[in-house]
């Protein structure tokens, strides 16, 4: 309704400001020649009187000016020697019926638009809510819209290696994986071989394939070696692929060495420990197997203690020295490893990376109230640490442990 509203009005402003000209012509329309004429030099004459008395005009030029105004005037004056200033019975009728057809014209143009818009128009169409009109769930329209567009010419011309090479990344923003993926490939087809492009194509990959280490990631991550040596990533990756084959011996060296060649500040230092830790504790048999690795399950025989407890899990560097002794030697160093952390951070408590070590390990030896307690106890170091308190609670609820 509101729209033809609009309408309306719109059509109304249109129709008056045509027929607004000619709303004082009917005195004019049908007019001899000479009673025109006679308008015309009407107002020339006043025009003359006007500039005078602002004096563009001398009182002689001005008098000279209306001599010839009147001149003119007499020799287009009416055969009997007076002009017409008014139009006779039938002119006037004239000139009425010539300004009603305009405005019968005026008003046309508005009926015909909308007899128009009813016959090729959708005026049953509904609303379609602003919300729903991206092209893409979340995604700024002008984004969707440009990469649709790029699509396209794809489509038409699918050996522009440019723009695929533009459109993998951004695929990667709207987290179409698997579409980054083909992407990656095709710009490293078309435009070569290059660390950022083999990069791309990994992560796009590992992440298309939920996490799981294919043939495709591992041929990249050598290239990516054999480009640039000493690549953190793609180590990282061949060495989560011998993981999930259950080459836990060999994963377990390639984290070492990547942790003794690496400074104390590196960025992935953390993560690396974290995985050398998990294969540790493999090793050991007292966790279950990563996702998607070839020996599927957690282990039923996990080696005992003395007092027939399962053996607990070190971190980082520690778990390196454990991962090739046998699995008896193996529990009884993890448990002596777990007291140990724990009688330190009781002096120190302010090592955050310790206390998750040892929330994870007491969880893993199925110590769940000491697990607790090691949680309460890491908040109070960090009472006044918003960021780690999160942490906290994470890393409990992904143990089982509450929030």
């Amino acid at each position: 309704m509101l729209l033809w509203i609009g309408f309306a009005v719109l059509a109304v402003a249109a129709t008056g400001a045509l027929a607004w000209p000619l709303r004082g012509k009917s005195a004019h329309i049908g007019l001899s020649t000479s009673d025109a004429d006679s308008a015309v030099y009407r107002d020339q004459l006043a025009e003359i009187e006007a500039d005078r008395e602002r004096g563009l005009l001398s009182e002689a030029e001005a008098k000279g000016a209306r001599v010839e105004v009147a001149r003119r005037l007499l020799q287009h004056a009416a055969p009997d020697g007076s002009t017409r200033l008014t139009a006779s019975t039938e002119e006037r009728g004239h000139a009425a019926a010539t300004q009603y057809v305009l405005l019968g014209v005026l008003a046309g143009i508005p009926a015909a638009a909308v007899a128009l818009y009813l016959v090729l128009g959708s005026p049953s169409l509904p609303a379609l809510p602003l919300a729903s009109r991206s092209v893409i769930p979340g995604v700024n329209a002008s984004v969707a819209l440009l990469v649709a567009k790029v699509e396209d010419a794809l489509k038409e011309n699918p050996g522009d290696g440019r723009g695929w090479e533009v459109l993998a990344p951004v695929y990667m923003r709207l987290g179409r994986s698997a579409d980054a993926a083909h992407a990656y490939s095709e710009s490293i087809r078309l435009n070569g071989e290059s660390v950022p492009r083999l990069m791309g194509f990994a992560e796009a990959s590992l992440l298309a394939g939920k996490g799981i280490v294919g043939d495709e990631v591992r041929r990249a991550s050598s290239r990516i070696l054999a480009l640039e040596p000493g690549r953190a990533e793609p180590r990282a990756w061949l060495a989560l692929g011998k993981e999930q084959d259950g080459d836990l011996a060999g994963a377990a060296a390639d984290y070492k060495a990547m942790l003794e060649e690496a400074g104390a500040d590196a960025p992935w230092r953390q993560p690396v420990e974290e995985r050398l830790e998990a294969v540790a504790q493999r090793l050991a048999g007292t966790a279950a197997p990563l996702a998607g690795t070839a020996d599927g399950a957690a282990s039923k025989d996990a080696p005992k203690d003395a007092r027939g407890t399962p053996g607990g899990a070190p971190g980082g560097r520690d778990a390196a020295a454990i991962a090739g002794l046998p699995a008896g030697e193996q529990a009884r160093m993890i448990e002596g490893m777990v007291t140990r952390l724990a009688e330190r951070l009781r002096e120190n408590g302010k090592d955050i990376g310790g206390w998750q070590r040892l929330i994870r390990s007491y969880a893993v030896l199925g110590r769940k109230d000491e697990a607790k307690a090691a949680i309460a106890d890491a908040r109070k170091n960090f009472s006044d640490d918003e960021g780690v308190q999160v942490k906290l609670d994470e890393l409990a609820r992904s143990l089982g442990l509450g929030s």
